[in-house]
């Protein structure tokens, strides 16, 4: 009996978490049936990490899922670097060096901010339900903002804004084919990256990494792909999204096999492990980052504020000027991933940090408990102006490892 009313209450959570993050309705209720093994993965973990002390545990448990660098400016000494080399799917942390450049473009004058951009030339760049609600919501935001006129056209700056607080998967491909590759290749170049890969458009990841557009198993087609260098990976995914973009017919087939599989033709395990192919990074190149942009050094001054001005908007919609004096990120949030970038200063101390936190191949049912509680977000903010757990967080890595993190 003890047994069937832990299962009832496990399932029950599951339930109620699911339809929390994915909405009641039968759609929902189907996907969830079809995933009930996958739901199983993590389970463990989800009683564990009720609060942030539980979650430095799996942190400290995972090497291989998890990293976390939070430079601290004045104090080197101080800051907690694991995992730091490790590479790690970025998702949409990528729009970092979208932003980066379109303000070095501005801030060098060949880009105007004011330019109009008609919100249906947006919508071209739109898959069938991948992260459509995001737009959607995107583009209300823009119109409750007065910030559409009455021919349905949008600033480039009123976009790039709304790109980083929803993130809009259509406007950072709209925002990557008008910037052009070589521009941002340029701007990658300046910052010195090392470890990182360029971005690609999330239309042409999502139609390369589905099964359906060549009618096969997504084992049969995710073996394929793995097979592939990052190069030809990356050509092929380029491919893609030139295609959907230039040929009707082409579109049209793939907007029919996205629409009909309501988004991907993949399980939750698969959407999770298929974005090991997305573009990386490490938590220790982008904290570094972080840190410059802090100090006013990414690249310009000038184009540092302006990449600011993007990134503060945590400030305001999450009510956190009572615990910072300044603060900017970039989170992402898809299935079995869960990052951020940040900088900030924490409104007790004044102390500055630059930082970079990965929770990356989740097992599905600890994702669901993350994702719904937004913990990454809390724990990234936290690190900063909370003492408490910057200490418990070196402590649980050093015991549950033997490595020592603070450099």
């Amino acid at each position: 009996m003890r047994i069937l009313k832990f299962l009832g209450a496990a399932v029950g959570t599951f339930l109620l978490v699911f339809l929390i993050v994915f909405g009641f309705n039968l759609d929902a209720l189907f996907t969830l049936f079809e995933n009930r093994d996958d739901l199983q993965e993590g389970q463990e973990w989800v009683s564990k990490t009720g609060s942030l002390k539980g979650l430095t545990e799996y942190i400290g448990r995972h090497p291989r899922r998890t990293a976390v660098v939070s430079r601290s400016i004045p104090n080197p000494d101080t800051t907690i670097s694991y995992g730091a080399d490790q590479p790690h799917t970025m998702g949409t942390l990528s729009n970092f060096f979208l932003i980066a450049t379109y303000a070095r473009l501005v801030d060098d004058g060949s880009l105007n901010p004011d330019e109009l951009v008609p919100l249906a030339d947006i919508d071209l760049y739109q898959l069938p339900y991948i992260d459509a609600t995001n737009h959607e919501d995107a583009k209300k935001a823009l119109h409750d903002r007065g910030a559409v006129t009455s021919g349905g056209e949008a600033a480039l700056a009123d976009l790039v804004q709304t790109m980083v607080i929803f993130n809009d998967l259509a406007i950072a491909d709209y925002l990557y084919y008008k910037l052009g590759i070589e521009a941002i290749r340029q701007t990658c170049q300046q910052l010195g990256l090392q470890h990182t890969d360029l971005p690609l458009p999330f239309s042409g990841l999502y139609i390369t990494i589905n099964p359906a557009v060549r009618d096969t198993t997504f084992p049969t087609h995710f073996a394929r792909l793995r097979q592939l260098s990052r190069e030809a990976f990356r050509d092929t995914v380029l491919s893609h999204s030139r295609e959907y973009l230039g040929n009707p017919s082409f579109q049209k087939r793939i907007n029919e096999i996205f629409t009909a599989a309501q988004g991907l033709s993949i399980n939750f395990t698969g959407r999770r492990d298929a974005l090991s192919l997305f573009p990386r990074s490490t938590a220790g190149e982008l904290s570094g980052l972080m840190s410059r942009l802090q100090q006013n050094r990414l690249i310009s001054p000038g184009v540092s504020e302006r990449v600011k001005k993007f990134m503060d908007w945590p400030l305001e919609r999450q009510s956190l000027n009572s615990d910072f004096n300044q603060y900017g990120a970039l989170y992402d949030n898809r299935m079995g991933l869960l990052n951020g970038i940040d900088y900030g200063a924490s409104a007790y101390s004044g102390e500055p940090f630059g930082q970079a936190v990965f929770f990356d191949s989740l097992q599905v049912a600890f994702w669901l408990h993350m994702s719904s509680n937004l913990m990454h977000q809390d724990y990234q903010q936290r690190l900063m102006w909370d003492p408490a757990l910057r200490e418990t967080t070196g402590r649980q890595i050093s015991e549950t490892t033997g490595q020592q993190i603070n450099n």
